[in-house]
């Protein structure tokens, strides 16, 4: 068996967190022995545990890439658990433990770094170059991205993030959350995004707005929480849409507000994947999405939901009025957008990559 140390530095549970749960769901626990590192109050920690997973806790890198503690911590742990491949998710302070000692080390990439120029862009050309035996990249936005950033081409491997189908709900099932959602009889729109900068959550509401001066049957779910929630709720006041506007908080699982809402959007600025676009696409549901990266990887623009320009308010706004008055074509969309989730982002095609790329990377330490 090849022993694999997955190093999490996020405190809360975000992309790479919900990648690192689905991992866990669905590797081979034959081929490999994985233990994982986390901080101290790590959200992650309930969940890592019911998955029957050897879990270590580290000071010194909560929420933090780098921290000289972190290194000293992460190299103590290591040297003790002896692993044959190191994988990081963004933690520079494991990275360079693991070189310290000699183990091969693999860093996914979960999201789409801002272009980099000058000393800043030599420099992590050099870090990277040299603290990564191989990358991930979960989409081939990111490939680009790691590219830009200093990674050889002949040491990134693509591999799709894996993404469990939600379970889908009957339509008195359905009827059922809507209802308690406060969405009978309306065209149901969501955004299931943290609430940060990066997710322009402002762009979403000024479609909904123009959107709901239009048709009055609109109602818009915004799942999640995150630093910029009362700004987004000051927005709401602002353009006098608050009875429109149904806030649900963080959700663990998804499934009833996506089985619930009738169309799925995304409005990042920069987007490496999307696990929420593929999350509705595995129940059918049609999705409009910014270009903002990954995004056009997961929906295939007139075929499994429609893909708009970054920041574009008025061409988001004529996809939500186009798709709330075509049943025919949102049922169309959901269609195809449920085969491309099953064929192109299960979760067992992306563990038997992984385990194809931990056996290679193992290889590396045994002069393979």
């Amino acid at each position: 068996m090849i022993k694999v140390m997955q190093v999490m530095t996020d405190t809360n549970i975000g992309g790479a967190g919900i990648w690192l749960l689905n991992f866990l769901n669905f590797y081979d626990r034959e081929k490999l022995d994985v233990t994982v590192i986390i901080p101290k109050n790590s959200a992650l920690k309930e969940r890592i545990e019911a998955l029957d997973t050897k879990i270590i806790e580290a000071d010194n890198i909560a929420d933090k890439s780098f921290s000289k503690d972190g290194i000293a911590t992460l190299k103590e742990i290591l040297e003790a658990e002896k692993p044959d491949v190191v994988h990081t998710h963004a933690s520079l302070s494991a990275r360079i433990a693991a070189k310290l000692l000699k183990i091969p080390v693999i860093n996914t990439r979960h999201c789409i770094e801002p272009k980099k120029s000058g000393i800043k862009r030599l420099c992590y050309r050099i870090i990277n170059r040299a603290l990564s035996d191989r990358a991930v990249a979960v989409s081939k936005a990111v490939y680009n991205n790691l590219v830009d950033d200093g990674i050889p081409e002949d040491k990134i491997t693509v591999i799709y993030n894996g993404v469990p189908d939600l379970k889908l709900m009957t339509p008195d099932e359905r009827e059922e959350v809507r209802s308690e959602l406060g969405l009978t009889d309306s065209i149901a729109v969501g955004i299931i995004a943290r609430l940060e900068p990066v997710k322009n959550h402002f762009l979403f509401l000024e479609a909904a707005a123009a959107a709901y001066e239009i048709n009055d049957k609109f109602r818009f779910v915004i799942v999640g929480d995150g630093s910029m929630e009362k700004e987004i709720k000051a927005e709401v006041e602002r353009k006098g849409i608050t009875d429109a506007v149904i806030f649900t908080g963080y959700v663990k699982d998804t499934t009833a507000v996506m089985n619930a809402i009738d169309i799925n959007v995304l409005t990042s600025d920069r987007e490496a994947l999307s696990i929420s676009l593929i999350e509705g696409m595995s129940v059918g549901k049609p999705c409009i999405t910014t270009d903002a990266g990954g995004t056009r990887e997961v929906v295939e623009n007139g075929k499994s939901g429609i893909v708009v320009p970054v920041g574009d308010a008025v061409n988001l706004t004529a996809a939500l009025l186009r798709l709330a008055s075509d049943a025919e074509l949102m049922t169309e969309y959901g269609k195809e957008g449920m085969r491309i989730a099953k064929e192109k982002f299960q979760p067992t095609e992306m563990c038997d990559k992984l385990t194809v790329l931990y056996e290679d990377t193992a290889a590396l330490r045994r002069g393979e």
